[in-house]
């Protein structure tokens, strides 16, 4: 019984969206502290979009970590099936 395939996959793809909803929280903060220390009255626009982009990048990393939970779970599940 192969259950390495699909779960493997799974867990590849959950793993990278964290990673890069990662990168994206963290290049949202780095705009965010830039738009209020070196421009605060011009980066208004910018600080709102930045701020959007950190949300978005949160939930992703949320969204990708319940799959990897998910997977987790499964795993563990087929796991005891074969025990």
């Amino acid at each position: 019984m192969n259950i390495g395939s699909t779960a493997g996959s799974a867990f590849t793809t959950a793993s990278y969206g964290v990673s890069q909803g990662t990168e994206q929280v963290q290049r949202a903060a780095q705009d965010v502290a830039g738009a209020s220390t070196e421009r605060p009255v011009e980066g208004a626009a910018s600080l709102a979009s930045s701020m959007t982009d950190m949300k978005q990048g949160q939930q992703a990393v949320d969204a990708n970590a319940k799959v990897i939970q998910a997977e987790d779970k499964q795993l563990g599940s087929l796991i005891d099936i074969e025990a």
